[in-house]
Parts: C-alpha cells; structure tokens; sequence
C-alpha cells in the first residue's frame, strides 16, 4: 500500500519560500490557532500540546505499515524513550544557485530499548540522533539564496516538541550524504552517527491528551499521522507505555 507523507524534497524547499512578511503573518496566525499544528482527520486530536506540524513539511509516496509491530520487523532499530533535546543538524548543497538545504537533529534518551540498541557503538549512552528536515527557507532577494536562512529555528523544534516528551523511534544508520556537506552542524558524542527514520518511524506521547480521560489515544505521529479515520492499529495503544508493552508482546525486546 502507498501512501503520502512528509520527506525532504529539494525542489518542493524552492516552491515553499516565502517572503519575510507572509512568514511573520503565518507565524501570528499559528499561534492564534488552538489547533496547535497538526490536524485531527486521523484519529489524532487537534487539541493537544505538541506542535508536530514542524515535521510535517513535503510530501513523497512510501510504502505503508499497517501496525507498529509490522514496521519494527522491517527496522534494525527499535526503541522507546523521551526528547532530550534538539541541536542543528548538517547543512547541505541543494542544487546550483539554489538555497542551503538545513537539517536539524532530534536528540532521543533511550528508556526502553527493544531492537537493535544494546551493543550497538552508534547509540553510545543510549543516546540516538536522528536527523530531519528544517524546512523550507526564508526568501529575501536582497541576499544571494545560499544565504537565506531557515524559516524554523532550532528553538522552534525545541518548543514545539520540547525536551522530557515520550517517544518511539524506527531508526537505521544514516548512510553519507549525496550532496555536498557544507557545515556539519552540532557535534555529536564520540562514536554517535547520524539516524534516520522513515515516514511512520517517529511517535510520540502528546502530555495533555495523556493526561484526558477521554479514552483516546496520546499518541501522535511525528512526521506522518497514525490512523486513517481514526481506526488504525497504530491508534489501539492509548500510551507510550501500552505500545511499548505490545511491542514486548510480539516479541521485540532486548
């Protein structure tokens, strides 16, 4: 099954920039609006309190997991735990001409590893740092596009989606990079590498539906929403503990 989600698009960065002013103006009408980033067509709420449209940014088609158990069996990595923080990730090439392509780095404090972590030299103190995409680009056409900066900082992944947040990850060794690396962004401990994950491979723990009693789920996909109107396998778990739990069951744990 394919589906749509959210990758890095070189192209798709040209399409989205905007000028300095409709950037102010969306940044107001985000925070104006209660629905916090991320829309509840899927099961997912809208009221919760992460941001996770930071993730959200392009669209490509991928191959579908219908459950969380079906994507670890695909994942060398597998594991659970909270947002330690974010830090810029590489800075890269895009095309000749165009503007820098800027990734930023999610910092994960592994709790629970449960494929692939123990033993493993690139999670050294069970830190793992996946890099994603920063987004579009901030146009000014007084500067050349390499120097255009991104639209979203660091701080607004760090706010958005901030430290002590409970998540699960779906990562693998990121393999070198095809462009050209300009900056190699924030260091990393020794030993650590760079992870990716794919469209399905980030959820995390919303801490206010987790704290409704409503009986749904606090989960939240990060790059890719989890359900399809609101039924869906990955929704079954209301809790990171509870995904964690029927990841345990079927057989993932070290």
């Amino acid at each position: 099954m394919k589906k749509r989600a959210g990758v890095t698009v070189l192209l798709a960065a040209a399409l989205l920039l905007t000028g300095c002013a409709a950037h102010e103006n969306e940044r107001k009408a985000a925070e104006a609006s209660p629905s916090n980033g991320y829309v509840g067509d899927t099961g997912e709420s809208s009221r919760g309190s992460l941001d996770v449209s930071v993730l959200r940014g392009s669209e490509a088609d991928y191959d579908f997991s219908p459950s969380p158990e079906a994507l670890a069996g695909n994942r060398p990595i597998v594991a659970a735990g909270v947002v330690e923080g974010w830090q810029q990730g590489p800075i890269l090439e895009s095309y000749e001409g165009g503007p820098l392509d800027y990734r930023v780095v999610l910092k994960v404090k592994v709790t629970d590893a449960l494929k692939g972590v123990k033993g493993r030299a690139s999670i050294p103190a069970n830190l793992v740092f996946v890099e994603l995409d920063q987004g579009a680009v901030i146009r000014d056409d007084s500067l050349p596009p390499e120097e255009w900066k991104p639209e979203r900082s660091v701080q607004d992944f760090a706010t958005s989606i901030p430290a002590g947040t409970k998540v699960m990850i779906f990562p693998t060794e990121r393999p070198a990079h095809e462009q050209k690396v300009l900056d190699e962004g924030e260091r990393l401990p020794a030993g650590a590498r760079l992870m990716s994950v794919p469209p399905q491979g980030l959820v995390f723990e919303d801490p206010l539906l987790a704290q409704q009693k409503s009986g749904q789920s606090a989960l939240v996909g990060g790059k890719e929403p989890l359900g399809v109107a609101g039924r869906s396998p990955w929704l079954e778990p209301k809790s990171m503990s509870e995904l964690v739990d029927r990841l345990r069951s079927k057989g993932f744990s070290e």
